[in-house]
């Protein structure tokens, strides 16, 4: 009701009574008009004091009530400040922090990168110091003709030693290293949970050298750190990617003896790793049997310092069945990939060797997931499987893809990678 119309109505309240009580005793008491009227205007005016005062407690209790709804509203506001001011020096904080963490990683891989060039151009500098090789005959005259003879091309299988070591130099040297992802899946189901990293070199005119190609002469050359920090750069990009994209999958990232004993790669290496540790779970190191057997005190503190930030292992290439899955794992290992033949070969066992029906049932009361590579066939699908094995890689599931380079560079959501 309007605040004119609430008064008019309390204003009739006591007017109303104080005219009847002053004709009242005119008629009753037979009192003197003027008497009468009097007592009637007093009555009239104590009913407007009372309303008056009525009307002032009002007034005052909801003028308290907005005050104090203003003096809580203000304390919202405060406290909406305050916390904001708080966000405001956390976010300022989080970005300092992880503009330097972002900084000091990008000055360790320059570090890494700063080593790999060095370590290239000794190994250029000291091909060249080495004496040439004369040819044994003299090359034969080309005939009389206005067409010059065409230039030779010789093929990966074609090259020497020397020819291909220096093949390999110049695509370290221009980048032409390509990352290529292989699915492992889970059996029977065969869903994608890890994909392995798998690194080829390509030449000049796009051929590709193989691992078991590179590695017989880069190994001895000393170039195999180049090759294992680049394919774990890629790895890397790829792992954040995945994460991006809210997947689980793990990357399987192989890595050489011969940067393990590297003294001065590896340092580097585990710094470099210092800032990237924040991918333990989902990036793995493999190795191959020959490199975990035959390691000395100087692969074993590097595994350990590796270890030490909370990266897992892998072991492939598994040639032998005779394994201590105890020793293996106190080392960090938590995978072990053994080829469908060997597997299928283990169960006419050799002496010393795991049954092969027994293999993954021991390897999983100590911690370590097997997973059986190379299979190529439906059959041996079907006789894996009755040996309970529960991950599965090889040409059957899905062969190695390439991952682009564009795609490593392309937002989370538009993001495709090749061996999907």
């Amino acid at each position: 009701m309007p605040l004119p119309i609430k008064h008019s109505a309390a204003t009739l309240l006591y007017v109303l009574p104080s005219i009847g009580l002053a004709l009242g005793a005119i008629a009753i008491f037979g009192a003197d008009p003027k008497l009468a009227a009097l007592g009637g205007l007093i009555a009239c005016l104590l009913g407007a004091e009372a309303h008056a005062a009525i009307s002032r407690s009002i007034e005052r209790k909801q003028v308290r009530r907005e005050l104090q709804e203003l003096t809580s509203l203000a304390a919202g506001l405060s406290r909406d400040l305050d916390e904001a001011a708080d966000k405001i020096v956390e976010m300022e904080e989080r970005f300092e922090r992880e503009t330097a963490e972002r900084m000091e990683r990008i000055f360790s891989e320059i570090r890494v990168i700063e080593s790999l060039v060095k370590r290239l151009a000794e190994t250029r500098a000291a091909s060249a110091a080495a004496p040439a090789i004369e040819a044994s005959a003299p090359a034969p005259r080309a005939p009389d003709s206005d067409v010059p003879p065409p230039e030779p091309t010789r093929g990966i299988a074609q090259m020497d030693d020397g020819e291909l070591l220096d093949t390999i130099r110049r695509s370290l040297e221009t980048n032409r290293v390509d990352l290529y992802l292989q699915p492992v899946v889970s059996l029977p189901q065969r869903k994608v949970l890890y994909y392995e990293g798998l690194s080829r070199i390509r030449t000049d005119r796009g051929e590709l050298i193989m691992p078991r190609d590179y590695m017989r002469v880069a190994e001895p050359a000393g170039m195999m750190p180049a090759v294992d920090n680049i394919l774990l750069f890629r790895c890397i990009q790829v792992v954040r990617k995945l994460a991006q994209r809210n997947s689980k999958a793990g990357v399987f990232c192989n890595i050489s003896a011969f940067s393990l004993l590297d003294s001065d790669f590896f340092p580097q290496f585990i710094e470099y790793m210092q800032h990237n540790k924040d991918l333990a779970q989902q990036l793995i190191f493999e190795f191959s049997q020959m490199t975990v057997n035959g390691a000395g005190p100087v692969e074993e503190a590097s595994l350990e310092a590796l270890a030490a930030l909370g990266f897992r292992f892998s072991m492939d290439q598994v040639t032998s069945l005779k394994l201590d899955p105890k020793e293996l794992h106190d080392r960090n290992f938590r995978f072990i990939k053994v080829s469908a033949q060997t597997l299928l070969d283990g169960r006419q066992m050799a002496a010393g060797d795991i049954d092969a029906g027994d293999l993954k049932e021991l390897l999983r009361r100590n911690g370590i997931q097997l997973i059986v590579d190379k299979v190529e066939s439906e059959r041996e699908v079907v006789d894996i499987l009755d040996l309970n094995v529960a991950f599965g890689q090889g040409y059957l599931f899905g062969e190695p893809r390439p991952v682009r380079e564009s795609v490593l560079r392309e937002e989370p959501a538009a993001m495709s990678i090749a061996a999907d």
